[in-house]
């Protein structure tokens, strides 16, 4: 089950979020709860006041907590509480969307319909992993379910709850606010209007407004530590274009991009190097060879990259700090094959 569906059950015959409190608390609550890779303890929801709760009378907010289950529960979401193993009575429970019993209402599809969808969903989840394989098998067996056609047989997909909540904000087109783990383990919050989805070597990522650096930035699914309900819409650009943000190993940093230059040796041919650099940056043939000018914001890694490809003849041309990052990773490499 996604966020959009749920959200569009509770909302049915409910008045606007933004006129009623209780409405826009239990919305949420189900975000967070499914968007969370980890079940969320009473204390972390109790005390949340961007969720609606954290009044100071812990007590009634616990209340609160019980009566929003309750609500979630009547419209088919089913929140199950966890305990650790061994753990007493009077412990903290922890709690999680029951998936395998939570269902989306029922609505009105032929038997020629749901064969149609069902054929071609599945020819998509064949044709390999994909980003949206998760949503996708959400629908075919919500199909399956609601036409009485067997499931039996199906191949498990793997769920990512922060895919889940990508996916949502994306196809509800609302900023979506996540706390995100940097490649160094630093956490922060970030609100991003999410463009566009896309998936490397069986990694989801995305790529939007960040409002933090006020850029288009790519993030890695798997990096978002917790994420809220979507808010504050939004329009993708019209000259947006997916391509131009298909990410290389460079692109993860908190820094403001830079312009690096690289060189091939002259024998180096077009389609190789067209296949490398896909896309991305200037090329520029000359009587040396070629050069590729493209921004970087993560020199270490755009060295290791160029080193990767230094059998194509590859070498750092500008700016220094680039040279310098390539010349360490040289010297670190010698020392560590010394050692050996």
């Amino acid at each position: 089950m996604t966020a959009i569906d749920a959200t569009a059950t509770i909302k049915k015959g409910a008045p606007e979020p933004g006129f009623d409190k209780t409405a826009q608390r239990i919305l949420n609550l189900f975000f967070v709860l499914n968007s969370s890779p980890e079940p969320l303890t009473t204390e972390q929801i109790v005390l949340d006041s961007d969720l609606g709760y954290g009044s100071g009378n812990i007590d009634s907010d616990k209340r609160k907590f019980r009566r929003d289950r309750d609500k979630l529960l009547e419209r088919g979401i089913v929140i199950r509480e966890v305990r650790a193993a061994g753990a007493q009575e009077t412990e903290e429970s922890a709690w999680t969307i029951d998936r395998e019993h939570t269902f989306a209402a029922g609505g009105l599809i032929t038997a020629d319909d749901a064969d149609i969808l069902l054929n071609a969903i599945d020819q998509t989840l064949a044709a390999g992993s994909s980003t949206f394989a998760a949503p996708l098998a959400d629908i075919r067996s919500k199909i399956a379910y609601l036409t009485g056609m067997s499931t039996t047989g199906e191949a498990p997909i793997r769920r990512s709850p922060a895919v889940d909540a990508v996916w949502s904000a994306f196809a509800e087109r609302c900023a979506l606010r996540f706390l995100y783990q940097n490649g160094r383990g630093e956490q922060r919050e970030r609100t991003v209007c999410v463009y566009g989805m896309f998936e490397r070597e069986g990694t989801a990522y995305f790529c939007g407004l960040d409002n933090a650096t006020d850029n288009i930035r790519t993030f890695r699914c798997d990096r978002i530590i917790r994420a809220w309900r979507p808010s504050k819409g939004y329009a993708i650009p019209a000259d947006f274009n997916l391509n131009d943000y298909l990410f290389f190993e460079f692109d993860f940093a908190d820094r403001p991009p830079v312009a690096a230059t690289f060189s091939f040796a002259r024998e180096a041919q077009a389609d190789m190097i067209s296949g490398l650099t896909r896309g991305r940056g200037g090329l520029m043939r000359t009587e040396a060879g070629w050069t590729w000018t493209v921004d970087v914001r993560d020199f270490e890694a755009a060295a290791s990259f160029c080193m990767a490809h230094a059998m194509d003849g590859m070498r750092p041309v500008a700016p220094d700090s680039l040279k310098r990052a390539w010349n360490h990773l040289i010297e670190r490499t010698v020392h560590e094959y010394a050692r050996a």
